[in-house]
C-alpha cells in the first residue's frame, strides 16, 4: 500500500489524499483518533487509522498525510482544540502527535509562522473575533482507552423563507452589491427593484504594500456607484458618465466622473439603503479576519510597516462603507464562497426549488472560493478556506519549483505543496498547460509563448502581471483552445480540473459534511459551456454520481438576475455574485422595517 503510493509520487503523479485515507482506513491498524472542538463548543470526530511503516520514507509519507488532514480541518472548520487519542505504547505515533506543536508552530508569533503554521494565524484572528482573545488553540495527546463518546450535532432541518423574501426587499430601495476578487471588482446597483448600473474594475491587490492601496479603490468604486445610482433614481440617467463607468477607466477619470455625477445629482444624491459585499478572505461577523491570502501578500512582505496594524484597517472595512448607507441601513460582508452559495439559494428559491438542504458552491477564478449556506439560511462562522486543502500528497517533481513558477504545486502563501490553489482555479490551468502541452500540443505551446502570455524569467516560467496583468488573457486563451474540437490536449486540461473538483467534493464531504451533496460552480472557468462540460467529464471519471451545476443563465430566476442575463455587456457567470450581494445586503434590513 505505502510502496505503491510512493512509486506513484516519485513518477510525478498525484496521490490523492482521499485515496490514501480509504486505503489507510481499510488496512491501517494503529488508532489516531481526532476530536475537534469547534468554535461553538461542539465536537467533530475523525477516527483515523494509520498503517505500519517499514522505512523512513514511508513514515514521512504517513506524517504528511496526518499533517494534511489536520491542516485541512483547521483551514476549513477551525478549532479551539484538537484532541488526539492513540495507543501511548506506539512510540512512533506518540512522537508524531507530540511533534504537532512544532510542525504547526503553536508557540510562535504570527509573523514568524510558515507552512502549516499559517492556518493558525487565521484561526487565532478568528478566535479573537469570536471570543475577544479569551481562548487560544491547543493540541492534546491522550490515551485512546480514555476516549470519551461524544454525540455530534444533528443535521439542520429547516425551512428557509428568508430566501424568497429578499428580492422583494429591493423595491423602493437603492442597494449596492460588490464582488471583490483577486483580479477585479464587480459592482451592481439596484434602484426600486431594477438593475440600474454595473461597473467592473481590474486590479492586482497582491502587489499592494499598504492597506490604503486596497481600501482606496473600493471606496472610490462605492462613491462612483452611489452617484450613478442616485442619478438613475432621480430619473437623470442621461447624466451618467459612461467613461467613468467603463471597466478601463483610470483613477483620474473615475474621480472626475464622481464629481461630475454628484454635481448633476445635486439634492438627489442619496446614500444606499444597504450594501452587500463579498471579500476574498475569511469573514466572521462582518469582519475580515483571515489575513493569509495571496491578495495581501504585498503587505505581509512589506517589512517597513507593521502588517497586523495594516490588516487591522482592512478588518474594519465595513466601518468605512457605513458612511455610504442611510442611518438605518446595513453593510453586510461575507467571503466570496459563501456569497456564491447564497446567490444560488436565492435564485433557486425564486424558481420554487426545495432549499431545505441549503447550498454548497465553489467559485473558480483567481482562487477556489467555497460557500456554504445552511438549510436555515445561516452561513457557518468558520474559516472555510477550502482552497488551502491539501489534496495531493504526490507529484514530487512539481514540488521542486518556486511557488511563483506556473509549473509548481506549491501554495503562493504557505509554500505547502498539493493545495487546491494550484489545482482547481486559474493556476491549475497554467500548471497543467506547462506540464503537458510542450509534448502533447507543441503548436499551441509555442503560440502561447509567442503571444507573451507565458514567459521565462531566468529558469522560472511565469504569467506576466507587469506592466500589464495577463492572467485573465492567458486563462481565456486556454479556455478558447479547449473549446476547439481538434485541441484535445487543451480539453484534457479542463477534464483534469474536473477530476480535482471530484476530489474536492470527497474532502468537503468528509470534513464539512454539508447537508446537500450538490455543487454549484461560479466564475470564469465555467462561463465557457465547453469548459464546464469538460470539467464534468473529468469529474465523472472519478465519481459518475457527482452533480455539478454551472451558475449560468439557468440560474437567472429573480428579476435582477434576469435583467443581468439580458444585459448586452455583462454575463451571469461574471456578475452573479454582485447581484447576490444586493440580496445579501437586504438580509441586514430584516427586522428594521
Amino acid at each position: 500500500m505505502l510502496k505503491a503510493f510512493l512509486r506513484q509520487a516519485e513518477q510525478d503523479l498525484p496521490v490523492y489524499i482521499s485515496d490514501v485515507r480509504t486505503a489507510f482506513q481499510t488496512g491501517g491498524t494503529r488508532p489516531f483518533h481526532l476530536q475537534v472542538t469547534l468554535y461553538d463548543g461542539s465536537v467533530r470526530r475523525f477516527p483515523l487509522r494509520l498503517p505500519q511503516t517499514e522505512s523512513p520514507a514511508e513514515a514521512e509519507f504517513v506524517a504528511s498525510y496526518v499533517h494534511a488532514i489536520l491542516y485541512n480541518i483547521l483551514s476549513s472548520l477551525g478549532a479551539v482544540r484538537i484532541s488526539i487519542y492513540l495507543n501511548p505504547e506506539d512510540e512512533a505515533l506518540k512522537a508524531l502527535a507530540e511533534g504537532l506543536d512544532e510542525v504547526f508552530q503553536t508557540a510562535l508569533p504570527k509573523p514568524a509562522r510558515t507552512g502549516y503554521g499559517k492556518c493558525l494565524n487565521v484561526n487565532e484572528r478568528t478566535l479573537a473575533a469570536l471570543t475577544g482573545g479569551a481562548q487560544r488553540f491547543s493540541f492534546r495527546v491522550l490515551d485512546v482507552r480514555d476516549e470519551p463518546d461524544c454525540a455530534e450535532a444533528a443535521p439542520v432541518e429547516a425551512e428557509v423563507p428568508v430566501f424568497t423574501a429578499l428580492p422583494d426587499m429591493t423595491r423602493s430601495r437603492m442597494v449596492l452589491g460588490m464582488d471583490i476578487g483577486g483580479t477585479d471588482i464587480k459592482l451592481a446597483a439596484s434602484v426600486d427593484g431594477e438593475l440600474a448600473v454595473c461597473k467592473e474594475f481590474d486590479w492586482f491587490p497582491a502587489a499592494f504594500t499598504e492597506a490604503d492601496q486596497l481600501i482606496g479603490p473600493i471606496l472610490l468604486m462605492v462613491r462612483l456607484m452611489r452617484a450613478a445610482a442616485s442619478l438613475c433614481a432621480a430619473g437623470k440617467a442621461g447624466a451618467l458618465d459612461k467613461a467613468a463607468l467603463d471597466k478601463h477607466a483610470t483613477f483620474d477619470e473615475m474621480e472626475a466622473g464622481c464629481a461630475a455625477m454628484e454635481a448633476a445629482a445635486g439634492a438627489s444624491l442619496r446614500n444606499f439603503d444597504a450594501i452587500g459585499l463579498c471579500f476574498p478572505d475569511v469573514v466572521i461577523r462582518n469582519r475580515i479576519v483571515g489575513g493569509e491570502t495571496f491578495k495581501t501578500r504585498g503587505m505581509r512582505e512589506n517589512t517597513a510597516l507593521d502588517y497586523e496594524a495594516q490588516f487591522a484597517k482592512i478588518t474594519v472595512l465595513n466601518d468605512a462603507l457605513a458612511s455610504y448607507v442611510t442611518k438605518d441601513g446595513a453593510v453586510m460582508n461575507t467571503n466570496d464562497g459563501p456569497m456564491a452559495a447564497f446567490t444560488a439559494a436565492v435564485e433557486q428559491a425564486a424558481a420554487g426549488a426545495d432549499v431545505s438542504k441549503g447550498f454548497f458552491a465553489h467559485t473558480l477564478g483567481t482562487e477556489l472560493g467555497t460557500g456554504w449556506v445552511r438549510p436555515d439560511g445561516t452561513i457557518p462562522e468558520i474559516p472555510l478556506e477550502v482552497y488551502n486543502f491539501i489534496i495531493d500528497l504526490g507529484s514530487f517533481d512539481q514540488k521542486r519549483y518556486d511557488a511563483n513558477d506556473v509549473r509548481s504545486i506549491n501554495n503562493f502563501n504557505t509554500l505547502l505543496p498539493g493545495t487546491l490553489q494550484k489545482y482547481t482555479c486559474q493556476s491549475g490551468v497554467f500548471r497543467l498547460a506547462a506540464k503537458h502541452l510542450p509534448a502533447d500540443d507543441p503548436e499551441t505551446w509555442q503560440e502561447v509563448l509567442d503571444k507573451g502570455l507565458l514567459r521565462w524569467e531566468g529558469d522560472r516560467l511565469i504569467v506576466p502581471t507587469e506592466p500589464k496583468d495577463l492572467r485573465k488573457p492567458c486563462l481565456e486563451f486556454f479556455m478558447a483552445k479547449a473549446a476547439e474540437p481538434e485541441k484535445e490536449a487543451c480539453a484534457e486540461i479542463f477534464r483534469r480540473i474536473g477530476e480535482y473538483l471530484a476530489v474536492t467534493w470527497e474532502e468537503t464531504e468528509y470534513i464539512l459534511r454539508p447537508e446537500t451533496p450538490d455543487r454549484t460552480l461560479f466564475g470564469r472557468l465555467v462561463k465557457n459551456p465547453a469548459c464546464f462540460r469538460l470539467m464534468c467529464e473529468g469529474a465523472a471519471r472519478r465519481d459518475p454520481e457527482l452533480r455539478q451545476y454551472a451558475a449560468d443563465g439557468s440560474l437567472a430566476n429573480t428579476v435582477l438576475m434576469r435583467q443581468l442575463e439580458a444585459h448586452p455587456d455583462y454575463t451571469v457567470a461574471q456578475f452573479a455574485q454582485a447581484i447576490g450581494a444586493i440580496y445579501y445586503g437586504c438580509l441586514g434590513l430584516i427586522g428594521t422595517e
